[in-house]
Order: structure tokens, then C-alpha cells, then sequence
């Protein structure tokens, strides 16, 4: 799986391992979203850090609810049990060959298996953490091979506690004939990845039943122009990260994948690269937990050196440097050359089209001179389910240059906080317009209903156009025609501005909201019919409408990585009371 030529890690990733490594040979656990949490040495691995809530230590199923509504968020315990930290350890020790990594790689994981026996506590509640946990296990094994002298009973008690978690996993599969999800994959990357490094009697069996399951669920998963069919970038990350690390698992084991399987693969890759910005970070679009079946160098750079405030959990560059070392998607890869995942960096400029369109997943990227915009009309995932959906449709996230200037609002929480998760993936939380204050997509405030929303939003699909002056997006969706309101936007991007035209069809007399929202890098001033804009450049927008309205600005926060930390920004929002049919135009120029 690892092919770990050392003297071709350059000493800022050397340093960047090291460093998250002393932190937790320091007690200090790293999240992306939270500050390097001092949770004692050994931690406690069922304890919520932010709260102090702490689960009991009761067979899983009497755990139920796992989730208390109290403040705490069981995504703490889990991540930190996820174990991830355990191949950075084992990655330092190979660098430095310094054994304090490698014995304090050991002492942990002997700790956790003593504090954790299988089936007790809120760490076995649920088979993806069992399946991701699993693969910590099997990468931090195979790093550390060969094992010393000394460590043969260290070996076997982590070899069986493999065997365990496969058995586990396999016995509390989240699988489902009508929805199956990024859990359900992570349970089956995981049984591959576990049933590939174990030996013993039925593995080949158990090899090739998940090897099908896993090329199988590509299919389910991902659209066929490459898109995850959860409606959310954070989750195509999560899901591109499990495939991948699935062929390299399937490859290293002498088996080749499906040809059908790995061209699916090539597309996710492409996708990703595509929707990035030239500096490899993708955009929030849906809900983003930071999930990964690995850390990657991305993740361990922001930990050790980056402000809370300033992270950022789809800033993924290795990612899509590991798709242009696999399969060239950049244009200018170099072939199969991957000599340690998850440490490879994006190191060429990407092609960067005019226009790209994914019309299953329902985005559409124009480009002009330095400008980018970025149109969403994404269907509800999972076949209208919607679990990780937001109310995003017709949403627009734009750059000029380096600078993003339309953003989404983010993620910030699940169950932590259920008041400001309805908040972030509400309507209002996105840059298109709201009708009678009312939700696209109707969300329950029931706290028991945190990945539910309704499926009333149905996108057209999207309408591209390009001449040699600008180029035309248009869509349209139906959340609001049960108040007898259609919503139809049309983007149209030119070297020096974004002009986005409202239609609001209808009869009847509606109040509308249009908002933009604009990361801090921004500083906006009212004037009569729009704003300012400044930041590196002055950017003007403007309102043109025959109808009456208000506009206002106003303070918000933007989450780009999931748990407390968030960046100041700008809400821009124009309201007005019209009979419809109407029409709003917004321009947005700039030098």
C-alpha cells in the first residue's frame, strides 16, 4: 500500500509529520476544526473535550441514543478513535528513525484496545467507525513492519483486534437496499482493506466478496459524470479518498480492478480537479464533516501551523495530487509515480476550461480572464433523501483571482447544535433568494431530524452557453411552487463582470430575499442602489429591478471546517414585496 521512498519527502513535510507527532506524544490530539485538544496522555477515548461530556461505559446497545442533545458532539470520541494520528507516528518514527514515535505508537494503541474491548462504549456504536479504526490499524502495522523483537506480543494483540473489527464490521454492516451511503462504503473499504492485510482461513474468500462489493458500489455511489450523489464536496472528498484507497489496496494485493470501475474512479478525480481552484481548494457545497480514511498532508499542515480561522477542510492539493500521480487527470501527472500516499501535492498548473458542466450533479463552472463562477443547481442526494443536502439551489460561489469573493456559508455543526445546523444549511445560509422567508426544502426543527429535509426542490437541468464575450448559465427549481413560485436564474460571466438575472414566476403578492455572502477578506459599503466591495480590487454590485426594495448589510460567520472554529464575513441581502411575476437583476463589476 505505502511505497515510502524517504529521501523524496522534501523537510517541510518532514517537518509538518514530526510536528503533529511531538503533539501527540504531547497529549495534545489534533482536529481541523478545533484547537489541538490537551485530552491527557493516554486521552479519554469516549469523552467529548468541548463539553466534558463523557458516554458510559455500557455494552453499545444500551448507549442508545448516542446522540444526547446536551451540548456534546459524539463526532469528538469518534474522530479521536478513528486512530488517524497512528500512521502519522509511524511515519515520523520512519523519518527521524526516532523510536519515541514508534513506542508511543504502541503504548496508545495498547490503551485503546485495553479501554475499548469490542462492543463496549460509544466507540462501537456504529460499523464506519469500527471500519475506518480497522484501517488505522492495518496502515499503522504495515509502517512499522517488521516488527522487533520485543514487539510480538504488540503485533498479535493488534493483529487479533484487526480480526475483531472485521468481525464487528461485518456483523453490524449499515447496509440497505433503498439508501445506502458513505457509511455503508466505509464499511466495505474497510472489510477490503482489513480482509487484504490479514492471512487465515476464508480471507482470499472475504477478499474477493469485497473487492465486488466495493467495485459494485461505485456505480450506486457516483454519477456518471463523476459527482458523489450525496450533493455535498466535502463527502465526494470523503468517498473519492475511501475508492482510492481501495485501488491502491486492490493493486498492492496483485489484483487489477475492473477497467469500468477504475474509469468511474478516473472521473471523481477529474471532478474534483475541476471544481478546485488552481491553489487545489475545493468549495463548500452541502455539509462537510472533515471525514477522512486517512490524514493527509493538507490536514497535518493546518494543525500544526494554520489559525483556527483560517483552516479550511476542502484545502485537499495532495488529494488531487495522489489523482494526477495515479491517473494524469491534471494533464501534466507523472504516471504512476506515488511515493507515499497522501503526501503528493498538486505541482502542476491544472487545465482550466472556459466552461465545465456536470450535468448529473447539477454544477456548472464558467471562467473568464481571472473570474470564475460556480453555479449550483445539485439535485437532493441520495435519490431525494437528502441526508448531507443543503438549501443551495441556484446558489453562485465566485472568485476574481486568488480571491474568492461569493462563498458558502458552510457546516459548522450536526448534533453539537441543531438550532445553528438548520441555520448553515438553510436557505438563507446561501447565495439565492428566499420566498415568504420560507425554506426550499422544508426543514423539520425537530432536533431528532438533524440529517433530514424535505425533497420539494427539484433542479431543471442546466442550460450552458458560451460565445467568444461571455458565457450563460441558467437553471431553475420548484421548492417554491407550493406558493405558486417558480425560481429561474441565469448567470451570465464576462472578463470583468458577473450578471446573475432573477425571474420570480408566479401570481400573487411575495416577499423575496436575495443574499451574498462574502468571506472576510471583504469590506463592504452601502451606497443607493448596491455596494462596494473592497478588498485587493473595488467591486461594485448593483441592483436593477422595477419592483421596490430594501438592502442591508450585515455581519455573519463562515464555516469552513466542522466544530467551533469560523472566519468573519459579510451577509449582503436585498428584500423587497412585489407582485410576481418580477424580475431582479444583480451586477457585479469590477477593474
Amino acid at each position: 500500500y505505502y511505497r515510502p521512498e524517504l529521501d523524496r519527502i522534501d523537510s517541510s513535510a518532514a517537518r509538518v509529520i514530526l510536528g503533529v507527532a511531538d503533539m501527540v506524544c504531547a497529549g495534545k490530539f489534533p482536529f481541523l476544526g478545533y484547537a489541538a485538544a490537551d485530552s491527557g496522555f493516554p486521552p479519554s477515548w469516549n469523552r467529548d473535550f468541548v463539553t466534558g461530556f463523557e458516554w458510559e461505559e455500557l455494552p453499545a446497545a444500551q448507549l442508545k441514543p448516542v446522540v444526547r442533545h446536551n451540548g456534546a458532539d459524539v463526532k469528538v470520541p469518534w474522530e479521536l478513535s478513528r486512530l488517524q494520528f497512528l500512521p502519522v507516528l509511524a511515519k515520523a518514527h520512519l523519518l527521524s528513525r526516532n523510536d519515541k514515535y514508534r513506542d508511543v505508537a504502541s503504548l496508545l494503541l495498547l490503551d485503546w484496545l485495553k479501554k475499548n474491548p469490542v462492543g463496549v462504549g460509544v466507540n462501537w456504536t456504529l460499523a464506519m467507525e469500527s471500519a475506518l479504526r480497522g484501517m488505522s490499524l492495518c496502515f499503522t502495522l504495515s509502517l512499522l513492519q517488521p516488527l522487533r523483537a520485543g514487539e510480538q506480543h504488540w503485533g498479535r494483540a493488534v493483529t487479533r483486534s484487526i480480526w475483531e473489527h472485521l468481525l464487528y464490521t461485518e456483523a453490524s454492516l449499515e447496509f440497505s437496499h433503498v439508501v445506502r451511503s458513505n457509511h455503508y462504503l466505509s464499511n466495505v473499504v474497510g472489510l477490503l482493506c482489513m480482509a487484504t492485510f490479514l492471512e487465515g482461513p476464508d480471507m482470499e474468500r472475504r477478499r474477493a466478496r469485497y473487492q465486488a462489493q466495493v467495485q459494485d458500489e461505485i456505480f450506486r455511489q457516483v454519477y456518471e459524470d463523476g459527482g458523489d450523489y450525496e450533493a455535498s464536496l466535502g463527502y465526494h472528498v470523503l468517498v473519492l479518498q475511501m475508492f482510492t484507497s481501495a485501488f491502491l489496496v486492490m493493486r498492492a494485493s496483485g489484483y487489477e480492478p475492473r477497467p469500468e470501475f477504475t474509469e468511474r474512479l478516473i472521473r471523481m478525480h477529474k471532478f474534483l480537479a475541476t471544481v478546485a481552484d488552481a491553489a487545489g481548494c475545493v468549495p463548500h457545497i452541502g455539509d462537510c464533516d472533515d471525514g477522512r480514511t486517512e490524514l493527509l498532508l493538507n490536514d497535518l499542515q493546518q494543525m500544526l501551523d494554520t489559525p483556527l480561522e483560517k483552516r479550511d477542510s476542502l484545502r485537499i492539493s495532495c488529494l488531487l495530487g495522489i489523482g494526477n500521480a495515479l491517473f494524469n487527470v491534471d494533464g501534466a501527472g507523472s504516471g504512476s509515480d506515488l511515493p507515499w500516499y497522501g503526501l503528493i501535492a498538486r505541482s502542476t498548473q491544472p487545465v482550466r476550461p472556459s466552461l465545465a458542466l456536470f450535468p448529473v450533479s447539477g454544477i456548472a463552472i464558467a471562467r473568464r480572464a481571472e473570474a470564475e463562477a460556480i453555479f449550483c443547481a445539485v439535485p437532493n442526494g441520495i435519490q431525494g433523501r437528502a441526508s448531507h443536502t443543503h438549501n443551495d439551489k441556484l446558489s453562485i460561489l465566485a472568485r476574481i483571482g486568488n480571491d474568492e469573493l461569493l462563498c458558502d456559508s458552510g457546516t459548522f455543526f450536526y448534533t453539537r447544535d441543531v438550532t445553528l445546523r438548520n441555520c448553515y444549511r438553510g436557505t438563507a445560509a446561501h447565495n439565492t433568494v428566499m420566498i415568504d422567508e420560507q425554506e426550499q426544502n422544508t426543514i423539520n426543527v425537530d432536533r431528532q431530524f438533524a440529517f433530514c429535509i424535505g425533497n420539494e426542490a427539484q433542479v431543471s437541468p442546466i442550460d450552458v452557453q458560451e460565445s467568444s464575450a461571455e458565457v450563460c448559465i441558467a437553471a431553475s427549481h420548484s421548492g417554491y411552487r407550493r406558493l405558486g413560485v417558480d425560481h429561474h436564474r441565469r448567470l451570465r460571466l464576462s472578463a470583468y463582470s458577473l450578471i446573475v438575472e432573477d425571474r420570480l414566476s408566479g401570481d400573487g403578492e411575495h416577499v423575496f430575499e436575495i443574499r451574498w455572502h462574502l468571506p472576510s477578506i471583504w469590506r463592504a459599503h452601502q451606497e443607493e442602489h448596491g455596494f462596494v466591495i473592497e478588498g485587493q480590487r473595488r467591486v461594485r454590485l448593483t441592483i436593477v429591478s422595477a419592483v421596490p426594495f430594501s438592502h442591508a448589510q450585515a455581519p455573519a460567520r463562515i464555516s469552513r471546517t466542522y466544530g467551533g472554529a469560523s472566519e468573519a464575513g459579510t451577509v449582503l441581502s436585498i428584500r423587497g414585496k412585489a407582485k410576481f411575476p418580477c424580475d431582479i437583476t444583480t451586477n457585479i463589476t469590477w477593474e
